[in-house]
C-alpha cells in the first residue's frame, strides 16, 4: 500500500516552510490506485479511525447543515461582504465556535491586535453565559465595557480575575475563555507576514497540537509575496493559489476573508463573487464562498416600501449567502441576527423569507 505524508509528518518537515517546496515535495507521490486508496479505507475504519476529511463545525446550524457538517480539511473558504457587515465578528465566532469544542485554530490578524480580538471574545462569552442563565443578552458585559478593562488603569494591581469579575457575567466570561486559550493562537500580522511566514506558524502549531488546526487569514487583499513586484490581481492570484494549497497539504481549512471593489460596495448592488478585490482565481480555487450582507441593503423594495418602519427591523440582521459550496448545497441563504455589542451574531440561524434583490447567486 502506498504511504502518504501525514499533516503532522509535514508539520516537522522542514522543506515544507516554503509552500511552494511543500507541494513540490509531495508531487512525485500523488499517483495512487484506487486498491490502494480502498484497502487504506478498510484500514481506517478496521482501526475505528476516520478515513474521510475531518470537519470543524462552524458553530452556526443551518450554515452547517449546508456544509454537510461544516469547514473540511483541504478546504478555500471565502468569506466576503461589505464593510460592516460583521465579516470578522462571524469569522471570529466560527474560530471561537470550534477550539471551544476541543480543536485547535490559528488566527492571522492584519486588521486588529490580539487584545481586541480577546475583548470581543470575551464579551460574547458574557452574552452566552447570559443565555444560559435564561437571561437576556442584553443583559451581559458588552465590549464598550469589557474594554474600559484593558484600558483604565488598576492602581491597586488586583488582576484580570477581578476586574471582569465586577462585570455582569464577566466571571463566567473569563472561565470560559481561560477553557480553551491554549488551543486558540493569535498572530499580529503585518506586511512581513508572507505565505511562508503563514506555513511556517501553522506547521509549529501542528507540531505542538499534533493535530491540524483550522486557519483564519484576516485579510487575503494584505498577505504579502516576499519579493514580489507585480499588480494585485497577479499577487491575490498567487496568494490564493497558495493558501489553496497548504489547506490541502496540511489536511485543514483555511478561511480567508476577502476585501471587495469599491465599484462594488454601490447603493442597490447586492455584492457577488465577481466583486471580491483582486483576482478571479478567488472563484476557482474556492471550495466555498459565503458573501455577508446587512440584510437593509439586499431586501427587495417591495418589503419597504409599505412599511417604512421595517427598515430598522432588517438593520438588526446579516444574510448569508452560499454563493459556492462545492460539497454541499449551493444557492442557499441564510440570515443571523447581530449582537455586535458582543461581538457575535445569534448563533441560530433561520432561511431567509423575504425577497432579495438580484436573486441570482454564483454555483459551480
Amino acid at each position: 500500500m502506498t504511504t502518504e505524508t501525514t499533516a503532522t509528518d509535514a508539520a516537522k518537515d522542514p522543506r515544507t516552510t516554503d509552500p511552494r517546496a511543500l507541494s513540490a515535495s509531495h508531487r512525485n507521490d500523488r499517483r495512487r490506485s484506487v486498491r490502494s486508496i480502498l484497502d487504506e479505507t478498510d484500514e481506517s475504519l478496521r482501526l475505528g479511525a476516520r478515513p474521510g476529511a475531518l470537519v470543524w463545525p462552524s458553530g452556526f446550524d443551518l450554515l452547517d447543515s449546508t456544509l454537510d457538517g461544516g469547514l473540511r480539511s483541504g478546504e478555500l473558504v471565502l468569506l466576503g461582504g461589505s464593510e460592516g457587515s460583521g465579516k470578522t465578528t462571524i469569522a471570529v465566532q466560527m474560530v471561537r465556535n470550534a477550539v471551544a469544542a476541543g480543536r485547535h485554530a490559528v488566527v492571522f490578524s492584519f486588521e486588529h491586535e490580539a487584545h481586541t480580538l480577546l475583548q470581543r471574545l470575551i464579551s460574547l462569552e458574557a452574552a452566552a453565559a447570559a443565555t444560559m442563565a435564561n437571561q437576556h443578552p442584553s443583559s451581559a458585559a458588552d465590549v464598550h465595557l469589557v474594554r474600559q478593562v484593558f484600558e483604565t488603569d488598576d492602581p491597586d494591581r488586583r488582576g484580570l480575575a477581578d476586574a471582569l469579575g465586577r462585570l455582569p457575567f464577566g466571571q463566567q466570561a473569563l472561565e470560559a475563555v481561560d477553557g480553551y486559550a491554549a488551543r486558540l493562537h493569535i498572530h499580529e500580522s503585518n506586511n512581513q507576514t508572507t505565505t511562508a511566514e503563514i506555513a511556517t506558524v501553522v506547521q509549529s502549531v501542528m507540531a505542538e497540537a499534533g493535530e491540524p488546526p483550522m486557519v483564519l487569514v484576516d485579510y487575503l487583499q494584505k498577505v504579502p509575496l516576499d519579493g514580489y513586484v507585480g499588480d494585485e490581481v497577479a499577487r491575490v492570484t498567487v496568494v490564493t493559489e497558495t493558501l489553496k494549497d497548504m489547506a490541502l497539504e496540511l489536511s485543514l481549512p483555511i478561511v480567508a476573508i476577502t476585501a471587495a471593489d469599491r465599484e462594488s460596495l454601490g447603493a442597490g448592488h447586492r455584492m457577488r463573487t465577481r466583486d471580491l478585490r483582486g483576482s478571479s482565481a478567488l472563484a476557482y480555487e474556492a471550495d466555498v464562498v459565503l458573501i455577508l450582507s446587512s440584510k437593509e441593503n439586499v431586501i427587495s423594495r417591495e418589503h419597504l416600501v409599505y412599511d417604512l418602519g421595517s427598515i430598522k427591523k432588517f438593520r438588526r440582521w446579516s444574510v448569508v449567502s452560499v454563493e459556492k459550496n462545492r460539497h454541499g448545497m449551493g444557492n442557499v441563504e441564510l440570515e443571523l441576527q447581530k449582537d455586535f455589542e458582543h461581538g457575535r451574531f445569534h448563533p441560530s440561524a433561520q432561511v431567509v423569507s423575504e425577497r432579495l434583490i438580484e436573486e441570482r447567486v454564483f454555483t459551480t
